[in-house]
């Protein structure tokens, strides 16, 4: 079989030839990847993994394309989209695929009466992504709740804890690693719903009274600095 054929047998019309990863990211930029594949369990992700091995090719993963400058000049080797989405709130311990959206799990979580992420309601990316790279803003960070993340690395799921995650500002040691985020666990406390829908609602009316939600972006440009007084 051809490499297309290898990779349709893995996730159907969710192959796509040659397309432009600018329809693919918030900055609206980016060239053609050769084959972009959107995965949905972690078997698919380990079996177009095994493609890309056995045919010598390139992989580049993401999730939701914010703080991502993607050249023009495309991609030859194979584009592979976190798709993942599904969470689970067991109590306060909360559990979310990589693919999940930043914004849809604050939502979720702060309507079920816990806090600890209400902040996220306006970020854009993924729940992976912004574990990557400690996402933050309204004075909150990823690196606040999460306490566990579960990765695919070498062919072998590994469960690395919050000590090993290594998090700095918009920094965690999978950053620097070949290591690819399939879920994160996050530890949250007891709210009032009521209370935290009115401060989603609050922190998602700043944002968009601030910044151009419509206009394409590559995401935070500048870094926050502490300034003690």
């Amino acid at each position: 079989m051809t490499i297309t054929q290898q990779l349709q047998t893995i996730v159907g019309s969710r192959l796509l030839e040659n397309e432009p990863m600018s329809k693919h990211t918030n900055f609206r930029i980016g060239g053609p990847a050769k084959w972009f594949v959107e995965v949905r369990s972690v078997e698919e992700l380990q079996n177009v993994l095994a493609v890309a091995s056995e045919n010598g090719l390139a992989t580049f993963v993401f999730g939701g394309g914010s703080n991502l400058l993607a050249s023009d000049l495309g991609f030859d080797g194979i584009v592979i989209k976190i798709a993942m989405r599904t969470y689970d709130i067991q109590g306060t311990r909360v559990r979310a695929d990589a693919g999940v959206l930043s914004s849809a799990l604050a939502r979720a979580t702060g309507n079920a009466g816990l806090k600890g992420l209400t902040w996220a309601v306006s970020l854009p990316g993924t729940v992976g992504g912004g574990v990557r790279g400690n996402a933050g803003c309204f004075g909150g960070e990823m690196r606040d709740h999460c306490t566990s993340v579960l990765v695919h690395r070498n062919e072998s799921l590994v469960e690395m804890g919050k000590d090993e995650l290594k998090f700095g500002y918009r920094e965690s040691a999978i950053k620097h690693s070949n290591d690819i985020i399939l879920s994160a666990t996050f530890d949250l406390e007891e709210g009032d719903a009521r209370e935290l829908k009115s401060e989603l609602d609050d922190k998602l009316m700043k944002r968009k009274i601030s910044q151009p939600l419509d206009a394409g972006s590559a995401g935070c440009m500048f870094k926050n600095y502490e300034i003690n007084t």
